[in-house]
């Protein structure tokens, strides 16, 4: 892993997770790093907490479709919001 890659993903991994800042207005920590598909880019991830990551409401709970229509929140958005966190200093 290029170290680019990695200093991105260790500063991504802490931020909160991004589905509770930014839908529910709250942070959550600690995160775990979601792989967003589109792009396939080993910088393309997100942080997640475990419930929206691997949890019942999250994107491998739900699978990425209804995900997506629970939280209207695809993984496009999911990098444009994470983009947003570290534009913030959060």
């Amino acid at each position: 892993m290029a170290k680019a890659t990695k200093n991105h993903i260790d500063r991504v991994s802490q931020l909160p997770c991004i589905v509770c800042l930014y839908k529910l207005d709250i942070e959550t920590r600690p995160v775990e790093v979601h792989h967003v598909s589109v792009p396939a880019d080993d910088c393309a991830v997100a942080p997640l907490c475990v419930e929206h990551h691997r949890g019942p409401t999250g994107v491998h709970g739900l699978h990425r479709r209804t995900f997506e229509r629970v939280w209207k929140l695809d993984e496009v958005g999911l990098l444009a919001l994470t983009k947003r966190a570290i534009a913030e200093g959060r």
